[in-house]
């Protein structure tokens, strides 16, 4: 019965961050998602991080996108965290493609040590193809030192040509 609660609210939190995310995103509510308490801020991401730590794919998929959302609006925000939770769901062999390459872009966002580590070992030791191609170049992209979040593989946006 306390599981069912802990998912119940986690997915109410998770579907409220969404669209306070999706209203600032489409110019609405910046100020509001800025100027957030941070008390207020730290209750959204102890939810994230139990909806991350869910059994449900779905959820764990879009805890890991409102992580990058929010990072881009707060982009001070450390989501210390999540980035265990983030780990856990990149190295589960058994966890869908989408929410490991959802994970693995939230760790990238985030940009800390063992996030990045965790995105290296995953390119080198994961049987999925897919997940192995994208960290694979997030990390080779770390280590040319051409990382942006606003150009390249991390934001899906293409480099134009001249700006290898």
């Amino acid at each position: 019965m306390v599981r069912t609660r802990n998912i119940i609210a986690a997915l109410c939190l998770v579907a409220g961050g969404m669209l306070c995310v999706s209203s600032a995103i489409a110019g609405e509510g910046d100020d509001y998602i800025g100027s957030m308490p941070q008390g207020k801020f730290d209750v959204i991401e102890e939810n994230i991080v139990m909806a991350l730590q869910s059994d449900i794919p779905g959820m764990q998929a879009d805890a890991a996108q409102l992580i990058r959302d929010l990072k881009s609006l707060r982009p001070d925000e450390t989501f210390t965290s999540s980035v265990i939770p983030l780990m856990a769901i990149l190295k589960d062999e058994s966890a869908k493609s989408s929410t490991r390459v959802l994970a693995a872009l939230a760790l990238d966002d985030l940009d800390s040590g063992v996030g990045n580590f965790a995105i290296q070992r995953t390119a080198l030791f994961t049987d999925n193809p897919q997940v192995k191609h994208l960290c694979t170049w997030l990390a080779y992209d770390r280590i040319k030192g051409s990382h942006s979040g606003e150009k390249g593989i991390a934001s899906y946006e293409p480099i134009e040509e001249g700006q290898e």
